[in-house]
């Protein structure tokens, strides 16, 4: 393994040994082997740490480091002492790498658009189903090359595993996550990218699969909580610009999603939901999730390996990228 890879895996893990073998096959595999993979094993008490072992002593490429159960932000925070990469990805137990994405190709372009100083990459997503067979395309709303600090940081789709990062940008900045739970991930993003000197948004390519997990934190976390987090944060978040000198449109959008989250904690009463209701939603819920599958495309279709073909699209994207950033 090379002293300082380009590519740089950070996965943090808690109790994820349903999934953690395929996110850790998925980077493995890459055509190009010049990465590392972090697994950062938060106090699992199943047999996640088992099978992230068992990699590691299977490849060098992978690291393991484990610690008690401190929580989903501290827990990435543990992983950035140990980053070498020039690249920085995040990938949570159940995502998993497009296969075929990172070529020495991929590599290329993305070390010249760090060196033509864009120092953040905002790509489309592909969103799956569970069983990783179908999927959709979601695409991101801005396309081009932006200032970092501007008002690109403010469309910021997704989440913060969906962003290709410059590694030195997160540390010279000393950019962490809250240890308060639930984290908010959108400010990781959003400071990622603002300190960035530039920041590429792009729908003509996509390296990541988001798998569609009923445990996923958004979906079982405490509302009333989660409100009084958010606010807090977002608080912590407006004195950060302040103390950047921020101004114009970014500082006071900042300030209006304060006051946004404080008028949704000021309004949220705990609903009491009777029997038959209940019922009735998760009838609902299981439709609407039936009509959401019946629409997605095979995932198959969206890989950049497996032929001739699906090859030369993962070049025409990246040719797209590098006219995009005038890095041709």
């Amino acid at each position: 393994m090379p002293d300082k890879p380009f590519l740089t895996v950070m996965l943090p893990v808690y109790n994820g040994e349903k999934y953690i073998a395929d996110a850790l096959e998925s980077v493995l595999n890459q055509p190009c082997r010049d990465l590392e993979v972090i697994v950062l094993n938060d106090g699992s008490t199943d047999g996640t740490l088992k099978i992230a072992q068992s990699y590691a002593q299977g490849d060098p490429r992978v690291t393991v480091h484990s610690h008690p159960n401190y929580g989903i932000g501290r827990n990435r925070n543990e992983g950035f002492q140990f980053v070498r990469g020039t690249c920085l990805i995040f990938l949570d137990d159940d995502d998993v790498l497009v296969p075929g994405f990172y070529t020495e190709r991929t590599k290329a372009v993305l070390q010249a658009l760090f060196d033509h100083d864009i120092e953040a990459v905002v790509p489309s997503r592909l969103h799956a189903n569970e069983e990783l067979t179908g999927c959709y395309l979601c695409r991101v709303p801005l396309e081009g090359v932006f200032p970092g600090n501007g008002e690109a940081s403010l469309n910021l789709p997704y989440e913060f595993t969906t962003v290709i990062y410059r590694a030195s940008v997160i540390e010279n900045n000393n950019i962490r996550f809250s240890n308060g739970f639930p984290e908010m991930e959108s400010i990781f993003r959003h400071r990622g990218v603002f300190c960035s000197k530039r920041v590429l948004f792009t729908n003509d390519f996509h390296f990541i699969v988001r798998r569609d997990n009923p445990t996923q934190l958004t979906k079982v976390w405490d509302v009333e909580n989660m409100l009084n987090v958010r606010a807090e944060q977002y608080a912590d978040l407006v004195e950060w610009h302040r103390a950047r000198g921020t101004t114009g449109v970014v500082l006071e959008e900042m300030e209006r999603r304060v006051q946004e989250a404080r008028d949704e904690r000021a309004r949220y009463r705990p609903e009491r939901i009777s029997a038959l209701q209940r019922l009735r939603d998760v009838h609902r819920a299981k439709k609407e999730h039936k009509q959401w599958v019946a629409g997605m495309e095979p995932l198959q279709n969206y890989f950049y390996e497996g032929s001739p073909e699906k090859e030369a699209a993962l070049g025409a994207a990246l040719d797209s990228i590098a006219k995009a950033a005038c890095v041709e």
